[in-house]
């Protein structure tokens, strides 16, 4: 019977952890007024934080599904435009709230648009707040 000789090195290459690049975030936050993209780096300082009022939608218009569509096509057009893709090598999408712009930046995501960024996405969070009793809330409206 032959055994294969292993030396301590090889055997501490093998057993020893691979080293993963930290990854950039990219927050999604979406309420009914509102949506905010921030695309951060893994030290969680900003590259690109914008909002839908900083693309020209104003007063309600900035709470409907289409300025978060558009809101996320943005943010991948300034993505490639400032080559950003070449440093993303792992990306944490992190969404908060649950508005209409929720749904339509994962629609970008799965899209044409995010074909780039789609394979670099790591892990998908959701860090929606959740009210645990907390005050009490407003007296129901009496209309009539």
């Amino acid at each position: 019977m032959a055994f294969y000789q292993t030396s301590s090195s090889d055997l501490q290459a093998v057993l020893a952890p691979r080293v993963q690049p930290p990854p950039h975030h990219l927050h999604v936050y979406a309420t009914k007024h509102n949506t905010h993209l921030t695309l951060t780096t893994p030290s969680r300082d900003p590259i690109i934080s914008v909002s839908t009022g900083n693309i020209g939608f104003r007063k309600a218009a900035r709470g409907t599904y289409d300025a978060g569509y558009q809101l996320g096509a943005y943010v991948m057009s300034r993505i490639h435009e400032q080559g950003l893709l070449t440093k993303i090598q792992k990306l944490e999408l992190i969404l908060r709230g649950f508005g209409p712009g929720r749904e339509a930046i994962t629609k970008i995501l799965l899209g044409s648009e995010g074909m780039s960024l789609r394979p670099r996405i790591s892990r998908v969070t959701d860090s929606t707040r959740l009210k645990f009793g907390g005050t009490r809330s407003p007296k129901p409206r009496r209309l009539g």
